[in-house]
């Protein structure tokens, strides 16, 4: 029985989504050389594309104190130098994204100031996504490219940087998830100067705002503490596994964050 490669698609979406949804994967979408698509929710090639958005809910660290004094304005300054990319806005993604938290982790595995999912953390050569420059440099580069790619719309790069830039082209323009539309509204808001559009929502007013707040004085001087990364899955014969690597390629699994 012949098969439409629209079909064949969806066939192959609902057995990932099923297998994956578990593991908090995203779904990833490509056609091959001789023009079938293909999905999976771990990628292994470049070409490959975000297809189903989501990055989860954000997770602070245990030092986080809710508050930014600065500390990564130099990264953020190189970076926006480097690619040409607003320093307003680069704050503004960061403000959004993790409030500035540097070991910030999602329940789908997005890492960072930035929120870089493992796989754009690749893309753009960030090695360790909790590095803060690293960091700052991948996810500026990824702006830059969705500039680009969206002939400098800030609206569109946004809904791209949280939606991945083909559910953009797909439905030509933000598309119309309420995490996406959200996200775009509170950026360009912070952009804008309209603080009201963060009041009702989770980040606290201090994080609205794009010049850095003074840092009190501390008794002591907190030191950040770095999150120890997990992966759990099980293997063909259901036996469990928990490890600091991921398994092999295609195999679900499931990120943890733990402090010591």
């Amino acid at each position: 029985m012949h098969r439409s490669p629209s079909a064949v698609l969806a066939l192959a979406l609902a057995g990932i989504v099923a297998t994956a949804s578990a593991g908090y994967a995203q779904i990833y979408t490509r056609k091959n050389a001789n023009g079938v698509v293909e999905a999976t929710n771990v990628p292994d090639a470049t070409d490959f594309r975000l297809t189903y958005p989501g990055k989860g809910t954000l997770i602070h660290s245990r030092g986080f104190r809710g508050y930014y004094n600065g500390q990564y304005d130099p990264h953020i300054m190189a970076a926006s130098s480097l690619y040409n990319v607003s320093v307003d806005l680069v704050k503004a993604v960061i403000s959004v994204e993790s409030e500035f938290d540097q070991w910030a982790v999602s329940s789908k595995g997005a890492q960072g100031l930035m929120q870089l999912m493992p796989f754009t953390a690749r893309r753009f050569g960030v090695i360790d996504a909790f590095d803060a420059r690293q960091n700052i440099l991948g996810g500026v580069q990824y702006l830059r490219f969705l500039l680009d790619l969206f002939s400098g719309d800030v609206s569109l790069a946004l809904a791209g940087y949280n939606a991945g830039e083909n559910a953009v082209a797909r439905y030509r323009g933000v598309p119309p998830y309420k995490e996406t539309r959200n996200y775009v509204q509170k950026i360009m808001g912070l952009l804008s100067g309209d603080m009201g559009s963060l009041r009702a929502s989770s980040h606290p007013p201090v994080l609205a705002s794009l010049t850095p707040a003074p840092k009190p004085t501390p008794k002591a001087k907190p030191v950040p503490v770095r999150p120890r990364i997990y992966y759990k899955w099980k293997d063909d014969d259901g036996g469990l596994h928990v490890a600091h690597t991921p398994p092999a390629e295609g195999v679900v699994y499931t990120m943890i964050r733990a402090l010591d």
